[in-house]
């Protein structure tokens, strides 16, 4: 074989090399980047509102008080909380969902409009 072969050969298998590394960056690295920040952020969320704990002390009374106000207190306040908590964490998600499928998205939009 000449060397132009071998030059040829050597090129063609470091674009499919790069083509290899670009697509496992982009894809399974980002996707896991996108998910710690999801996981950070709902977290931090997680200390301020603390569904867990809201949601295994739900039907308690308010402060311990153990009268018909602080039981109903208790149940409003609770139920609200984990309402709250919960709507948030969904928005949160479906951004950070959203934000990733435009982001995997994109090389792919980026090749059809470079071709059409």
């Amino acid at each position: 074989m000449s060397l132009d072969r071998f030059f040829i050969f050597y090129l063609i298998s470091i674009a499919f090399n790069r083509i290899k590394l670009f697509l496992k960056h982009w894809y399974p690295n980002s996707f896991i980047r996108f998910w710690n920040f999801l996981v950070q952020t709902l977290r931090s969320l997680d200390r301020t509102f603390a569904i867990k704990i809201t949601a295994r002390h739900w039907l308690e009374p308010l402060y311990q008080d153990r009268t018909v106000v602080g039981y109903i207190l208790g149940f409003i306040f609770r139920t609200l909380r984990i309402a709250i908590a919960t709507v948030l964490y969904l928005a949160i998600f479906g951004v950070v969902m959203f934000a990733y499928i435009v982001w995997a998205v994109t090389p792919v939009f980026l090749i059809i409009r470079a071709f059409t």
